[in-house]
């Protein structure tokens, strides 16, 4: 039975408190070996995000700018490849991807995944100014739960951040 801040009743540490200890040494060794300038991975990590936002809206505006209900193939969407826009964000989710597995060498998956939703508040963020999309009261909500849930993945985040 635990008490206060994970010691058991008997002195001991908890399992859960001494796995957490564990973990953040071992971030805190990744993070402390990780390479400078744009081999950052935090960098890389925003360029990743960056790259699937503008895919996002390149997609967007590709599919609607040669959106035809008359051809056969249209419920598929394969007649979106037609557009130059669609074919430049394949090209930007390729570059998210190969920055995306950089990522992944020195960040653990459960921090990097997390933040890299900061997507799912900018690609509603970005179509409701730059493309004039309405965004519903719930749908707010749902955005507001995903900052919450990035600001508690980035506080340890940045704790770490700060020690070294």
């Amino acid at each position: 039975m635990s008490g206060r801040h994970g010691v058991t009743r008997y002195g001991e540490t908890s399992p859960i408190r001494s796995w957490l200890r564990r973990f953040d040494r071992t971030l805190e060794k990744r993070m402390q070996n990780r390479p400078s300038g744009f081999g950052n991975p935090w960098l890389q990590l925003a360029l990743s995000v960056a790259c699937v936002l503008v895919s996002e809206f390149l997609l967007k505006r590709g599919a609607t700018e040669v959106a035809n209900t008359d051809s056969a193939w249209s419920w598929t969407g394969l007649n979106g490849l037609a557009s130059p826009l669609v074919w430049w964000a394949i090209l930007l989710i390729i570059a998210s991807f190969i920055s995306w597995l950089y990522v992944l060498r020195y960040i653990p998956i459960t921090i990097a995944f997390p933040l890299s939703r900061v997507v799912d508040i900018l690609v509603p963020l970005g179509c409701w100014i730059f493309l004039g999309e309405l965004i519903s009261t719930l749908r707010w909500c749902g955005i507001a739960l995903v900052v919450i849930g990035l600001a508690l993945v980035a506080k340890p985040i940045a704790q770490i951040e700060e020690r070294l």
